[in-house]
């Protein structure tokens, strides 16, 4: 059986940003990767002063606190290739960032320099909701920007040019929840106000209509992008067709809650749960292995395989 060790030398937890807003509910959305050629960062939003930070995953420090929006910053989305920003706000707007990586003089300390990772202003303001942004999706290669709100709309524009495409209307005028969408064109759109996936295409076409049995926390993407990855409330890890919505796969799991998810380059599924267990499954093996990691960074555990 394999053996994972967490010994001395593991990095210490870090409390990272600032004191949430009272009115953020809490969740990937507020969090992106940012994969540099020369350093990788975590954005994070729902700070209460309205601004969303970069902070860099090596040391901890928070390298930049960018305030441009006029409410709480609600969700965050990055391109694949790390280049472009996208954040969506109570403000009921989006706006797009480049994402640069240099280094600018601190105005207020002499000879000082400090890193610019954010350009200072975006160069996109997109708007078309009448609710607060609650889920994003920027891509390159599809030249689009897609923005889920509270007001059960989905709106899509191109990312060169700002320019509107279209909106989309949840069947059940729901308030969106997350928003997934593949390389394929394919977008996948959930509400936790009707608990179902609902399966559209890039030019708005609806495709498919499937129930999720329960509140959903995470809903990712594999990374081929043909299979939709969903867990929630109800402990298990389903595993559907991007084309379809069709269960191909389910994970029971342990019967708790889980609240993050992710699927490795390897494709394997990393799980965490309300408790502060790590899962991990592998989709060759439906067996799933579980870790509850100890607070104590001494403390080895071992993985039943």
């Amino acid at each position: 059986d394999p053996f994972f060790g967490v010994g001395s030398d593991i990095i210490s937890p870090r409390k990272i940003g600032s004191p949430l807003a009272e009115n953020v509910e809490l969740g990937a959305q507020c969090f992106a990767i940012m994969q540099t050629p020369a350093e990788n960062f975590l954005i994070s939003c729902g700070n209460w002063e309205n601004s969303f930070q970069v902070i860099s995953l090596s040391d901890g420090r928070m390298v930049q606190s960018v305030r441009h929006h006029k409410d709480v910053v609600s969700c965050v989305a990055v391109t694949a290739d790390g280049s472009i920003l996208a954040t969506g706000s109570h403000d009921t707007t989006v706006m797009v960032w480049e994402v640069l990586r240099v280094r600018i003089p601190e105005k207020r300390v002499r000879n000082m320099q400090t890193d610019c990772v954010i350009a200072e202003t975006p160069f996109h303001i997109l708007c078309g909701h009448d609710d607060i942004i609650t889920c994003l999706y920027v891509s390159v290669e599809l030249d689009i920007v897609i923005s889920g709100s509270k007001d059960g709309t989905c709106v899509f524009h191109t990312l060169r040019d700002g320019r509107y495409v279209r909106s989309l209307l949840h069947p059940s005028r729901s308030a969106l929840s997350k928003l997934v969408a593949s390389r394929h064109g394919q977008i996948v759109l959930y509400s936790d106000g009707d608990l179902s996936l609902h399966l559209y295409s890039i030019n708005g076409k609806h495709i498919a209509s499937s129930e999720s049995n329960g509140r959903l926390n995470c809903v990712e993407l594999s990374g081929c992008g043909e299979f939709l990855v969903c867990a929630g409330d109800q402990g298990q890890i389903v595993v559907r067709s991007m084309s379809t919505l069709e269960v191909v796969q389910r994970y029971n799991g342990i019967g708790k809650i889980i609240t993050s998810l992710t699927v490795t380059p390897e494709e394997c599924f990393l799980a965490g749960t309300k408790d502060g267990s790590l899962l991990v499954y592998s989709i060759e093996n439906p067996q799933h292995r579980k870790a509850s990691v100890s607070r104590n960074p001494k403390t080895k555990v071992s993985l039943a395989g």
